[in-house]
């Protein structure tokens, strides 16, 4: 992005009135796309590792009940963009698959993940949509800023793994959805607060960001991700990347119980999304959903809303569409989901990330419940 444009998008922001920091916005540096690719340094035990769990995921997924099976616009997906890692996987060609997870956030491997396009679209734009996606970025920034004032930005800084694109703020690589991830990482903190080990659970983590700033920000917390395996995959190469010295377990075929003894060996257990009935009556201290139950079936959000009611302790959390989706693509509201027998709602409110307010294409409200345990 040019000098100019840069500082119109930032004289705008200074003149909006926002109480953000006008060092932090000077900072902002626009787009940015050069390679930041890193190499693990056990690469290959890692890679044929996630590998292993992936193939045992999708040889029990053909079995498993609908509910657990992609639907809709994720088979559609699956099917058209992971056909070449597909291959790579069933001729185990490591090399290829450790290039791909090196820069998962620049190919396929983000597909699905991310509402704003994938990187090779994002090279493409013209100057006027880049600066629309600036200004996109900035607004987030200012929703941030305003909920976590006194949170260092250095936060924000995207770890190099996966060969990370967005934009720079004073020196600072930062992809768009972070702000998102690290101010709700924050806030669960807060609910936590009183809890010396919370135990998390997370249906539709995508690649892992939320999960990392949850981690930074609670080490102690236990953390189990569920989501469809090839998400898993690259969850659990980023996560152990990130955290190299916490201990994963992920799926290896063999079903165990999903309890406090197992979470007593391991900080993050990483999870196809069909493993989630084995997990123990209320332990889960939160249950969080970001953006995925309205893109899945009645039957599948019904299945989820069951396990939720069955596993959830303290608190669930999720934000989702709450009328239909302006661009007309397939998404259940969630005033049409299942009444939770075990939960009641205590907050309710539109979106504060303008991305998903109630004058998008995606209309989204966060949602907080307790279970009525809690209150007695």
């Amino acid at each position: 992005m040019r000098v100019c444009e840069t500082s119109l998008l930032v004289r705008d922001t200074l003149e909006s009135g926002q109480a953000v920091s006008r060092r932090e916005i000077v900072g902002f540096e626009g787009r940015w796309i050069d390679l930041v690719e890193t190499k693990p340094s056990n690469e290959m035990d890692l890679v044929q590792q996630v590998i292993s769990s992936f193939c045992a995921a999708k040889e029990k997924q053909s079995n498993v009940p609908i509910p657990y099976l992609p639907g809709g616009r994720w088979k559609d997906l699956l099917d058209v963009e992971w056909q070449s890692s597909y291959d790579a996987i069933s001729k185990g060609d490591v090399t290829k698959m450790a290039a791909f997870l090196r820069n998962f956030f620049r190919n396929e491997g983000i597909s699905g993940i991310w509402g704003m396009g994938g990187f090779s679209a994002l090279c493409h734009l013209d100057k006027l949509d880049q600066l629309v996606m600036a200004k996109s970025m900035i607004k987030q920034y200012i929703v941030w800023r305003n909920n976590l004032p006194l949170t260092p930005l250095e936060e924000l800084d995207a770890p190099r793994i996966g060969n990370p694109w967005g934009y720079g703020f004073d020196g600072m690589l930062l992809y768009e959805p972070v702000f998102e991830y690290n101010f709700q990482a924050h806030y669960f903190d807060k609910l936590l607060y009183n809890i010396q080990t919370p135990i998390v659970v997370e249906i539709g983590g995508g690649f892992g960001g939320l999960a990392y700033h949850l981690l930074r920000c609670r080490p102690s917390i236990k953390y189990i991700g569920f989501d469809l395996p090839e998400n898993i995959l690259i969850q659990t190469y980023y996560l152990s990347c990130t955290f190299p010295n916490r201990r994963i377990f992920t799926y290896q075929g063999d079903s165990n119980p999903i309890n406090r003894e197992l979470l007593n060996q391991n900080d993050i257990v990483l999870l196809p999304n069909f493993e989630l009935p084995r997990v123990e009556s209320l332990i889960a201290d939160l249950i969080i959903n970001v953006r995925s139950l309205s893109e899945m079936s009645d039957d599948t959000i019904t299945e989820y809303f069951m396990q939720i009611d069955r596993i959830g302790r303290l608190f669930f959390y999720h934000e989702n569409i709450y009328k239909a989706r302006r661009d007309g693509l397939f998404g259940i509201p969630s005033t049409a989901f299942p009444v939770l027998k075990n939960f009641i709602p205590i907050a309710a409110s539109e979106s504060r990330w303008p991305k998903y307010q109630s004058n998008s294409v995606y209309p989204c409200q966060e949602n907080l419940f307790i279970h009525c345990d809690a209150l007695v």
